[in-house]
């Protein structure tokens, strides 16, 4: 750990990410800020005889990672959970889930994550019946790796109520057999009392234990050069705990908050006062809020929401949560409340529906509060024009595409050619300031990764999809700094390595602008700097001038 008032950085390779993109072999921090930035020379000639000194040995320097969409209230509790990652049959599934009952006492609560379908030699979820014979003395929630649908046993249905009776939620469906009871698959909203119900018993066993969680996982983050991170769905309870952490001093870099409602899934209330309260409460310098979480289009059961061209007759596809004018109600209400908004809006419909929201918005005085859009994964790139014109950030996920380009294919339309999965060449060509997200846990945390699949366009299986989308690492860059910061409302914080900035960077072990293409996601972080104070060290040589 290096903390020192003053720290001078020489002989490197410092990528400033600044409005030129110049880069310069030094940089000098005092007080957890930039003082200077430039040749080793001059920068040199500006630091304290006490500063500590570090020599890069030639190492790039980038700005710190902020991961703009990222679930890390959710992700810091996985360790608790049965992880299915890797398990390649529903077998295997079980057999953990079963092991996990062995360890813990009856009617504790066991949440499953990592499992995807697709990874499943079945391609199915488990049976409500399935799950009982693994714990039948625990409720148990699988989480699908995309958090949009869920499986739950006899146990874990019955401990929130959910029945043969129970009516079909909002925005939700329970899955019901032939029998009349339900089959313990869930979609959407009608996940949101297993989510809260597992979460909640992780989060309120020990509060202690559950801010040291939180520390743990962000330090986690900051080994692979993340230095902020926007919750990109936030509850109540969430919201709390981050507040527990705020206060503790647990936080070591800063979080945005995109708030919610009480679940995962709620429908959005801005007449509610405690919701505004939330969303309004004074921000600090590691806790942040003022904006709001809305999901506009669905996962499941029928993908998100698409225009297709049938026999000449332009049908609609997909399921939404909201109304049009519903949406365009909700931002309208924020827009007064003085809310900034981040719409999820996965399909070509979706991005439509939100950029008619936000065109009332910006007509109706609001022209410059921050407006987001999330994921776009299956959308049109003439839709980057409006985007631009609107001044709307996009909140893209290129990282997700190596797992789940198939199942965005799935969801393009017949004939829909003018459609693009994640296309994000076409957004940054047409004006748009993208910001990169991984969406962890539904993804990789490693920026590195996401930066390599957005270059790389590769799945997988080894196939390449809709390669014309791929940007270069410059960009990518870009898109994982100081467009998060504009798109956090703190560009004139962080986001590039310039004086008056706090001093927050990563020091790499190769230079991820030139390095061959597959060497990107193999990059090591050696060192990561938040306001000032490293969390790592390498060989490289900290010496007192």
């Amino acid at each position: 750990m290096i903390d020192s008032a003053a720290t001078l950085l020489v002989n490197g390779n410092i990528r400033t990410v600044d409005n030129t993109d110049s880069v310069v072999q030094a940089v000098l921090v005092e007080n957890g800020a930039i003082v200077a930035v430039g040749s080793e020379r001059e920068v040199a000639a500006k630091a304290p005889p006490a500063a500590s000194r570090i020599d890069l040995l030639g190492r790039t320097v980038i700005p710190g990672i902020i991961d703009l969409h990222n679930h890390l209230s959710v992700a810091a509790f996985e360790p608790l959970a049965v992880d299915c990652a890797g398990m390649s049959d529903l077998v295997s599934v079980l057999d953990a889930i079963e092991n996990k009952a062995a360890q813990v006492v009856p009617g504790q609560w066991i949440r499953v994550v990592g499992f995807f379908v697709l990874h499943v030699a079945e391609r199915r979820g488990p049976t409500r019946g399935e799950l009982d014979e693994a714990a039948p003395d625990n409720p148990v929630f699988v989480i699908d790796l995309s958090c949009h649908m869920g499986y739950a046993n006899s146990r874990a249905l019955a401990d929130v109520g959910i029945d043969g009776f129970t009516p079909q939620p909002w925005g939700g469906e329970i899955v019901m057999g032939p029998d009349g009871l339900p089959t313990g698959e869930l979609f959407e909203a009608a996940t949101n009392l297993l989510h809260s119900a597992s979460w909640i018993e992780h989060a309120h066993r020990d509060p202690s234990a559950s801010v040291a969680m939180l520390n743990r996982k962000m330090l986690e983050y900051m080994d692979v050069g993340i230095t902020g991170v926007g919750d990109a769905m936030v509850t109540r309870e969430a919201a709390e705990l981050y507040r527990r952490a705020d206060d503790a001093g647990a936080l070591p870099f800063t979080v945005q908050q995109l708030h919610h409602g009480d679940h995962f899934f709620a429908m959005q209330d801005l007449r509610r006062y405690d919701i505004v309260e939330q969303i309004r409460e004074q921000s600090s310098r590691m806790l942040r809020g003022g904006s709001l979480k809305i999901f506009f289009d669905r996962g499941y059961p029928d993908g998100p929401t698409m225009r297709e061209v049938q026999d000449g007759c332009l049908h609609h596809t997909g399921s939404a949560f909201y109304s049009r004018a519903d949406l365009e109600d909700l931002v309208e209400r924020a827009r007064v409340l003085g809310i900034r908004t981040a719409v999820h809006a996965m399909g070509s419909y979706g991005v439509d529906v939100a950029l008619d929201a936000y065109e009332t918005r910006r007509r109706s005085g609001d022209e410059d509060s921050t407006l987001r859009i999330e994921h776009a994964f299956v959308a049109d790139p003439r839709q980057g024009e409006r985007l631009a014109e609107l001044n709307v950030d996009l909140v893209a996920n290129p990282g997700l595409g190596p797992d789940t380009a198939s199942l965005f294919s799935s969801w393009r339309p017949r004939g829909a050619s003018e459609l693009r999965i994640l296309p994000v060449r076409s957004m940054i060509d047409a004006g748009v300031r993208v910001s990169f997200g991984s969406d962890h846990p539904c993804g990789s945390y490693s920026p590195f990764e996401t930066l390599w699949a957005a270059v790389a366009r590769r799945a997988s299986d080894g196939d390449t999809f809709d390669a014309s989308e791929a940007i270069t690492p410059a960009e990518g860059l870009r898109a994982m700094t100081i467009n998060p910061a504009h798109a956090s409302s703190r560009a004139d914080e962080e986001g590039s390595i310039e004086v008056g900035k706090r001093a927050n960077f990563a020091v790499l072990d190769r230079d991820i602008l030139t390095c061959a293409t597959d060497e990107i996601r193999s990059t090591n972080v050696l060192m990561t700097f938040v306001d000032g104070t490293c969390r790592q060290t390498s060989s490289l040589s900290t010496t007192e001038r």
